[in-house]
Parts: structure tokens; sequence; C-alpha cells
């Protein structure tokens, strides 16, 4: 026999911290969706029509972080200044849409990314128009966004199948 409409029971505590985790879920979701979207959105405008300005490298080097996995990423970092409509800017961006090189889980993969460009050398740069301040090095789409909207997806499909088995099936 189906039930029609719900059955939602905040009575007890138990039904309470259920229905409130599948909220968080569906929202946590939907936040990291929008970052993937909003990335997503950034990255194909700064693709648009970008302008190829010279820039001169500042500094290079390789910060390090703690990765998930429980050892240490390497992302490199190349900082450089350019000139555009008259205006002096600052940049580490390697790829459009503001985002920084890749992490490496080896310190030789980030060194060699490091080693393409010395410090004061001159590199050829993309300037977003409507963005300025937003040069990257090397213009091409990454995938990042994407990984962001499918797992802001995969919590909003929990977090509602959570609820709808609860509450409805």
């Amino acid at each position: 026999m189906f039930r029609i409409g719900p059955r939602i029971d905040l009575g007890d505590e138990d039904s309470k911290q259920k229905v409130f985790g599948s909220a968080l879920a569906i929202l946590v979701g939907l936040g990291i969706v929008f970052l993937g979207f909003s990335t997503l959105q950034s990255q194909n405008q700064a693709l648009e029509n970008p302008v190829n300005v010279s820039a001169t490298v500042v500094e290079t080097g390789i910060e390090q972080s703690s990765s998930r996995r429980g050892g240490i990423d390497y992302q490199p970092e190349v900082l450089f200044e350019y000139s555009y409509e008259g205006e002096n800017y600052t940049s580490t961006n390697m790829y459009p849409g503001g985002q920084k090189a890749e992490h490496y889980n080896l310190e030789k993969k980030a060194r060699e990314i490091t080693q393409e460009y010395s410090q004061g050398s001159q590199i050829t740069v993309s300037v977003p128009p409507d963005n300025p301040g937003e040069a990257f090095i090397r213009a091409r789409e990454t995938s990042d966004p994407l990984f962001f909207i499918a797992v802001g997806l995969l919590f909003m499909g929990m977090g509602t199948y959570s609820f709808l088995k609860r509450n409805y099936l």
C-alpha cells in the first residue's frame, strides 16, 4: 500500500537530527555546485577574448600543504607583473578564472613547472579585458569546476535520498 503525503514527525530528537542532517547535506551540496558553476563561468569568461601581454616573472616557489592522503602536496607558484591599459598588476594565476597551479604529490613535478619560469624572464600572459587583475599563464580549461559540480550534486543527491527515504518511502 502506498502512502500519499509526507509523514514527517519531528516529535523525537532522532527525527529532528535526521531531517537537519539531510537539509545540511542538501545546502552544502548546493553551495559546492554554486562554487563550481561560478568558477566555470569565470573560466569561460576569461577565455572568451583574452589579450596577450608581456609579463615579468618576479618570483617562483613551491608551496607545501598537508594532503588528505596524509602526505604533503606541492603547488608551484609563479608571481608575475604586467601592465594593461596603463595600469600595473601582479598575479599568480596559472589558469583562467583565478585558478592556481595544480597540486602535486611529488616535489619534483612542482619544481619542473617552476623551472619553466625563471626569475626576471619575460613571458606572455593572457589578460581578460573584463577583469584585468586576473591574468593567467596557460590559456586552457581545467576540469576543477566540473569536479566541484559533481561533488555538490552528490551531496544534494544523498541529502535528498535520505530525506525522501525517511519521510516518504
